[in-house]
């Protein structure tokens, strides 16, 4: 199924005429199981034509993720009222999730729409002391 949407991918761009960038580099990210959820960043010719600077593409959304209401093709670009600029703003900013440590909101463009999806990581293992671990969202 990953290889099917990045492939999907991989035509739109083709699509839209813009040769792909030699030296761009795709990231995926999965989160454990229970999450379920898998995401990519977009190459800029896509970002360009759905109106964002940087995003992550949904390529899976089940488990916790798809409860929430994700959808494969949704682009995550914010997390915690915080636009993206790079992967690694992702991953900072969701191993900060101080003020609600049961909960991440993603921001979520979906076609022309724009909205938070709260990913609700209260059924999440937790360590001996109660706390989450700090990758109980998304690893790469």
């Amino acid at each position: 199924m990953l290889r099917r949407a990045v492939g999907l991918l991989a035509l739109f761009a083709a699509a839209c005429g813009e040769p792909a960038d030699p030296d761009l580099t795709l990231v995926t990210i999965e989160s454990p199981a229970h999450v379920g959820l898998s995401l990519r960043e977009l190459p800029p010719s896509i970002l360009k034509s759905v109106g964002l600077t940087y995003g992550l593409a949904v390529v899976r959304a089940e488990g916790l993720a798809e409860k929430a209401g994700l959808r494969m093709g949704d682009v995550v670009y914010g997390v915690n009222k915080q636009r993206l600029r790079s992967i690694d703003d992702f991953r900072r900013l969701v191993s900060e999730r101080s003020d609600n440590p049961g909960a991440v909101n993603l921001l979520v463009r979906r076609g022309k729409n724009d909205f938070y999806v709260a990913i609700d990581l209260g059924s999440a293992p937790r360590a001996p002391d109660g706390k989450f671990p700090r990758d109980t969202l998304l690893r790469t």
